[in-house]
């Protein structure tokens, strides 16, 4: 199983590789901000469907990832493999902040304070504009591996490639370990959890440290796959489409949050004629699943790989 798992991985990644260097240049780039989606849609599963703790904060953690990592290459000059670490590991440390008062909610009272934190990232990224561009935005520096080495387009994109296999590949091990069972037991009793010895306020805070990082990461590499950022980016259009993404796919399944993010990556391309009315079709996309198909598309998925498993058995 594993073996298969493996081959079946390294043709996924061989392809995606394959169709950026074929297709050309806008497609490689939807391809890559379908990743970057993938990457974000990780962090809030995590969060959101695996603990059960409500976020809408999570596009917040994205831009403090984006901003640093391109405020670090702008005027540090750090190349991107140092940039994006740091972003990420400052994204982690504001979301382990914001945990340590927020482990002590739940329900509405949770999704207000997210809410009032992204709104906060959203008035200091805005009137802050002597270091953040305010509402122009920040135009960010090409990659660099190191000073004066300049990535390509399709080097960039290989390292979205890369990213995006990293965190899906730590967030299997992630689930699939103590930690990962200590977040479904949050999620399904937190009475029951608790009386098997699980430190509620540990997990809490774990969780939201491990969100915020995914989230920070997928928001570095986008800083350097577009190349141009803004508040805008990370306001609470972004906050619904990334709910969207893990409810479309599946909640607390890692399948469905992959599987969300690259069904939906591609919907605010096909709407660009009626752009204005991009935040109705998402909040119509995710009420329409919540009530006709809430476990998600994910739910089809394994439908199909079943029949497919049953046909096989049957031919044998």
């Amino acid at each position: 199983m594993f073996e298969q798992r493996f081959v079946w991985s390294a043709i996924v990644v061989a392809a995606l590789l394959l169709a950026g260097a074929v297709l050309g240049s806008y497609p490689a780039y939807m391809i890559g901000l379908a990743m970057v989606n993938v990457i974000a849609a990780i962090g809030l599963n995590l969060l959101v469907g695996n603990s059960g703790q409500i976020s809408l904060c999570h596009s917040s953690f994205m831009a403090i990832g984006a901003y640093s990592a391109a405020l670090l290459a702008a005027y540090a000059r750090l190349p991107f493999w140092l940039a994006i670490p740091c972003g990420t590991a400052l994204a982690a440390g504001v979301g382990a902040l914001l945990a340590l008062p927020a482990r002590r909610l739940g329900g509405i009272y949770l999704a207000l304070a997210t809410l009032g934190f992204m709104q906060i990232v959203q008035i200091a990224l805005e009137e802050w504009s002597s270091v953040t561009g305010g509402v122009r935005g920040l135009k960010i520096p090409k990659p660099e591996l190191w000073p004066g080495a300049v990535l390509t387009p399709f080097a960039v994109y290989g390292v979205v490639v890369a990213g995006c296999v990293l965190a899906v590949w730590t967030a299997h091990n992630l689930l699939h370990s103590r930690l990962g069972r200590e977040l479904n037991a949050l999620r399904l009793s937190p009475h029951a959890a608790q009386a098997l010895g699980i430190s509620l306020a540990r997990i809490k805070l774990t969780a939201f440290t491990l969100s915020a990082a995914y989230a920070g990461f997928a928001g570095g590499l986008f800083a350097q796959l577009v190349g141009f950022i803004d508040p805008n980016e990370f306001g609470i259009s972004a906050a619904i489409r990334q709910l969207t993404f893990i409810v479309v796919g599946g909640v607390g399944s890692l399948a469905g949050a992959v599987l969300g993010a690259v069904v939906l990556s591609g919907l605010p391309e096909l709407l660009r004629p009626v752009r204005e009315y991009n935040d109705l079709v998402f909040a119509l996309v995710l009420l329409a699943f919540m009530l006709l198909l809430p476990h998600g598309l994910v739910v089809l998925w394994r439908a199909a790989l079943a029949g497919r498993s049953g046909r096989r058995e049957a031919v044998a």
